[in-house]
Parts: structure tokens; C-alpha cells; sequence
């Protein structure tokens, strides 16, 4: 088997590759650049390119012959899709456009996944305990909600038109190690390894902790992703989530205990999202017919994050990176 990742280089793309390894797959990542040391997979041959560049994804496509294809590649940051809306759907349909043509033309057979996400769902005017399932309407409220919804459509028109075997997955929140700092927990775990470790302010500067939210250890994600490609029908689509949630608050709470230290809390009206969702819950009974279920606990993955958070810091220091830090 030959399984391309594309943007095999951030958190998701980190843990199915290790997931993957020491397998006797050819593993390829594809991302517009080269991984820094933390992001790095024995085993995989890591490829640059521009996803909007049709040529140089039919000649990655040409090169790797994928039977299996995580489509993972996109601008996922909610909150910079409203500032940049036209990147955002460019990047995500089009560049899913790309991808999807490439293999359609190049191997015809490949099994393909697309990263969708729970905020496709909204707001929703029933109950607050509601749990989304995939048959749910989608009603986006950001740009980045809505190229996620008109990617799935994407899918599921090349999984009609040309019978390509394509399904999509919905996670809701995750976080766990290796997250990027642009998401919230991740950022606000950052900030306490600053003040725990390098004399930084005790002061944690975030927007609202009130909102709550379905959270899931990226690497249960990432192998819920695994499973879904290897054994759903085309067209499926399933929710990754718990069924249960937590507010921000508690789970910044955790941190602070894990860090082992006291700060205080300042709003800084820089990361509050308009539209914001006060609750997002997702139904996972789709995924768990499957035979997959949570297995990290979330204090387990909030203490994954800050250890590797750590590590991830003095990497960096060593690298002279200083405060001009890759995401």
C-alpha cells in the first residue's frame, strides 16, 4: 500500500503517519513545506508543493500511486477564515478540486478521505443537549464552515460522477500533543510553559472560557480517521466526537493544575470569534458501530499536550528561533 497524507505536517497528518509507521506502507506527506523537527515521522518521505498547482499535484500523485489518501490540507483556522474568506475557500474547494481530479485521472481506485469539521453544523434552535448527527442540515456560520460543507459536496459529487471512493469525517474539538498553537488550548498551554519555564507574566490573556465543546485526544482522531478509510462504504460520512463536553474554562482549569502553578485570567478581545457556538455535542454512534471509541482521557491528552509543549519550546530555543516561532 502507498498512502499520501497531505498536509502530512500538522497534528492529525503527525499521528496517522505514527500511526502508519513500522508498517510495510510507503508513507508520503505532501505540504507547502518542509516539517520542523517535532513534526517528523520515521519512515515518511515528506514532499512540498502548491495544492492549487494542478501540475504539481498530478506529478505527487504520479510519483507516490496512492492507494489510500488523507486529505488533510487546508486553512483550518476559523478565526483567520473571516479575516481572509477568499483564501480560505480557495484553499479549501479548490485545492480539494485538485486533489480530487489528480487521483480521478492518475489512480482511480485510491480509497480518499476528506477532513471535514463539526462547525459545518452551527447554531441549532433545538435543545441545548443535542447531539449532531450526519444527517444534521448543515448551517455554516463562518467561512471556513462553509468551505468545509462545500467540500464534502465536492466529494460526493466525484464519488457520483466518477465512482471514486470517497468518504469524509466530522470531528468535533480535539487538541493532544503536537496541536498547533494558532487553536486555543494549545495557545493557552503555550502561555503556561512560558510562565512556568522561561519567567513570562502570570497571566493567561484568552477570549470567552465559557463556550463548550465536544473534545477527543487528536490521536483517538487520528485513528477514527484510519479506520473509517479502511473499512466505510463511499459517500459515508461519520462525526468523530465523545457524545459529552466540556466548557473551555475546564478544561483550562486542567492545564493550570497540570502546570502546577497560579496565574490569572485576562479577556483579550484579539482571540473572541463573532458567531461563536455557546455548544457543540456530536452523536458518535455512526463511528462507534465501527468499533471505535474514545481511549485517551482528556486529562491524559491536556498532560501530552503540555509535556510535548515543553519539549516542542526548547527544540525551538536550540533551533534559535526565539519569538519568531513556526505555528
Amino acid at each position: 500500500m502507498s498512502i499520501l497524507v497531505t498536509g502530512g505536517t500538522g497534528a492529525l497528518g503527525f499521528h496517522i503517519l505514527s500511526n502508519l509507521s513500522g508498517t510495510n506502507h510507503d508513507l508520503f506527506s505532501f505540504s507547502n513545506e518542509q516539517p520542523q523537527p517535532w513534526q517528523k515521522v520515521e519512515g515518511v518521505e515528506y514532499l512540498t508543493g502548491d495544492l492549487l498547482n494542478y501540475k504539481e499535484v498530478y506529478e505527487v500523485v504520479q510519483k507516490v500511486q496512492p492507494t489510500h489518501v488523507y486529505h488533510l490540507a487546508s486553512q483550518s483556522s476559523v478565526g483567520l477564515s473571516y479575516k481572509k474568506p477568499y483564501e480560505t475557500l480557495n484553499i479549501n474547494l479548490l485545492g480539494t478540486q485538485t486533489l480530487l481530479e489528480a487521483v480521478q485521472q492518475v489512480t482511480p481506485k485510491a480509497k480518499v478521505m476528506l477532513l471535514s469539521s463539526s462547525e459545518i453544523y452551527g447554531r441549532d434552535d433545538r435543545q441545548l443537549t443535542y447531539l449532531h448527527k450526519e444527517e444534521d442540515r448543515p448551517n455554516p456560520l463562518t467561512p471556513y464552515a462553509t468551505s468545509k460543507a462545500c467540500m464534502e459536496l465536492l466529494g460526493n459529487q466525484f464519488h457520483n460522477a466518477h465512482g471514486l471512493h470517497v468518504v469524509a469525517v466530522r470531528p468535533f474539538h480535539f487538541t493532544g500533543p503536537h496541536h498547533s498553537r494558532r487553536f486555543a488550548i494549545p495557545s493557552i498551554t503555550y502561555q503556561l510553559v512560558k510562565i512556568k519555564y522561561y519567567g513570562a507574566e502570570p497571566v493567561i490573556y484568552s477570549g470567552s472560557l465559557d463556550v463548550s465543546r465536544d473534545v477527543v485526544d487528536v490521536r483517538d482522531v487520528a485513528r477514527g480517521m484510519i479506520q473509517v478509510l479502511n473499512t466505510a462504504e463511499s459517500g459515508e460520512i461519520y462525526n468523530i466526537c465523545s457524545g459529552k463536553s466540556y466548557t473551555l474554562r475546564e478544561l483550562v482549569d486542567m492545564l493550570v493544575d497540570i502546570a502546577g502553578i497560579s496565574v490569572d485570567f485576562r479577556f483579550d478581545p484579539g482571540y473572541e470569534r463573532s458567531n461563536d457556538i455557546p455548544l457543540l455535542i456530536g452523536d458518535p454512534t455512526k463511528i462507534n458501530n465501527l468499533g471505535w471509541k474514545p481511549m485517551v482521557s482528556i486529562e491524559d491528552s491536556l498532560t501530552d499536550l503540555f509535556n510535548e509543549m515543553v519539549v516542542r519550546r526548547r527544540t525551538e530555543l536550540k533551533m534559535g528561533m526565539g519569538q519568531d516561532l513556526r505555528l
